[in-house]
């Protein structure tokens, strides 16, 4: 288990280090990550330095209100990035936003606020990233 303080001007570079562990060749389905922690502790900001690390070049912001979006991104391996909060799902006992179809997908990245609110939870293999904000500009990252 990897566990580091992280300000925002060493964000980029924690991006990179992370994106160079995940696997370099498409995977049967897509790699899902839950990312954990209380509202502003940087899990958006996380989504949107990934997002730029993998060549997608429009702006990233959270998806509390369309719950999913889709993003084409220039990476090798990961020709997809999904973005879902599933924060306003709490109360969904089923699968309203085709979660269990989006994670069949080869070559998609996909990273889940609130996953704890996921009808079903996420799939086995599914790693988490846990954010805790240590002062206004770092934050504490939690990931095996």
């Amino acid at each position: 288990m990897i566990t580091m303080n992280v300000s925002r001007e060493q964000l980029d570079e924690f991006v990179a280090d992370f994106i160079a562990k995940l696997p370099n060749i498409t995977a049967e389905k897509a790699v899902v990550f839950g990312l954990e922690g209380d509202l502003g502790a940087g899990k958006t900001t996380f989504v949107q330095a990934v997002a730029r690390a993998l060549g997608v070049t429009e702006q990233i912001t959270s998806p509390t209100f369309v719950i999913a979006q889709n993003y084409n991104t220039t990476h090798s391996v990961f020709k997809k990035l999904t973005h879902i909060d599933a924060y306003r799902l709490e109360d969904e006992t089923k699968d309203t936003i085709g979660f269990g179809e989006l994670v069949q997908e080869p070559g998609t990245l996909i990273l889940v606020e609130w996953p704890q609110y996921v009808p079903g939870g996420l799939p086995e293999g599914a790693r988490t990233i846990r954010f805790a904000t240590v002062d206004e500009t770092t934050r504490n990252i939690t990931y095996a």
